[in-house]
């Protein structure tokens, strides 16, 4: 059920985890380190349920304190956290003058045994100087990078945000009907993305974006702002937002007001065919290597000559638009069950032909898991001119 109780009683449990691993890296503290942008602060919401809209924050967690300390740089943005967190609201705080020292010191405080400090994204998100002012404010302790074994731990996902998940499926699906109502010829894109926005702003997201290919490649980003609709445009649309809860999905459909000319529909057949071949073995134990091949190997059995990749082919998705490696960058990356997957067959074929076809994946031992009603028959709807 999704309710900010129940997610209380989630991150309490999420908390235990990461305390597990703590203790297994004789760990005494945890500093995450959060930037207020999409694909920054999911590991600082993952335990304190903070949104940030600007700037610097830190959440740091004791081996046996269950509630985390959150470091804010704004009092604006300490008071909207404390409106929504799930640590105690009196932990969150906003040091106007140093926010280095103030997390640095929130550490010490926990670490008098081992005084080794766990560093969660340090090295994606933490700028030198920073660094630099964190080594000096903790000189005798033992900082310790531990972003992979954070990660994880948060991409097997739990019932709770699997649910979470699966609402952003459906609202992010029922936003397609939203384009279809007021996509006409001569409307302004801007217009119709607008109104998709909105719709799906008003469940509770707060960041996200919609954008577009209008000329047969898989490149989609937002259109100019004048640009209008016409009869004989063919418009690979894509949604990127977050849940009321935080969870990124992505998902397309192709929208055309005149019937797609065969060429074109075998080419999205062919995308669809190649989703469903890699969902298949889209297992746990299998890599990513395992889902690219098999989407080049869908599209090239039905005579496409494919040409590479223009985008990874899935990610593991969560309060992070990735909350871990990718299939470009980690082809031997094994899955696991209750991975969620951004799923995007990345196969490109030449002239940069091709579809981008996305959607939500969950693993399972028998195969992946669509999390959403954006079935194949959604993949595809006629305007009405």
């Amino acid at each position: 059920m999704l309710t900010h109780e129940a997610l209380k009683r989630d991150t309490a449990r999420r908390v235990k985890r990461l305390q597990a691993m703590m203790k297994a890296q004789d760990l005494d503290a945890l500093i995450i380190t959060g930037q207020a942008m999409p694909g920054g602060m999911g590991a600082i919401r993952y335990i304190t349920h903070a949104h940030l809209w600007g700037g610097v924050a830190y959440a740091i967690l004791g081996a046996d304190d269950p509630y985390p300390w959150l470091q804010v740089w704004s009092s604006y943005q300490a008071v909207w956290s404390r409106n929504e967190t799930t640590t105690l609201p009196e932990r969150v705080l906003s040091p106007y003058e140093d926010i280095v020292a103030a997390t640095a010191e929130s550490a010490k405080a926990y670490a008098t045994g081992s005084k080794r400090i766990g560093m969660v994204n340090m090295a994606k998100l933490m700028g030198l100087g920073t660094y630099q002012a964190f080594v000096k404010e903790l000189e005798g302790y033992e900082l310790v990078e531990v972003t992979d074994a954070f990660n994880a731990i948060r991409q097997i996902k739990s019932p709770f945000e699997l649910e979470a998940i699966q609402q952003n499926g459906a609202i992010l699906d029922s936003a397609m009907d939203i384009f279809k109502d007021v996509a006409s010829v001569g409307a302004r894109y801007w217009d119709v993305c607008a109104a998709v926005e909105g719709y799906i702003k008003s469940f509770g997201a707060f960041w996200g974006r919609t954008k577009l290919s209008l000329d047969g490649t898989p490149y989609t980003v937002p259109t100019p702002k004048d640009l209008r609709m016409g009869r004989d445009d063919i418009i690979n649309f894509e949604i990127v937002y977050e849940s009321p809860y935080g969870y990124w999905l992505e998902m397309t459909t192709v929208f055309s007001f005149e019937p797609l000319p065969a060429a074109t529909q075998a080419l999205l057949d062919g995308y669809l065919a190649a989703v469903e071949a890699s969902a298949a073995v889209a297992k746990a134990g299998a890599t990513f290597r395992d889902i690219s091949q098999a989407n080049d190997k869908a599209l090239r059995d039905r005579g496409f000559p494919v040409d590479g990749k223009h985008t990874p082919d899935c990610h593991s998705t969560g309060l992070d638009g990735s909350d871990g490696p990718n299939s470009m960058s980690s082809p031997d990356f094994e899955l696991a069950a209750n991975m969620v997957l951004s799923y995007h067959p990345g196969t490109v074929l030449e002239n940069d032909r091709g579809f981008l076809i996305s959607d939500n994946f969950l693993v399972t031992a028998e195969g992946a898991f669509r999390l959403s009603p954006h079935h194949a028959d959604r993949y595809y709807m006629q305007l009405e001119a």
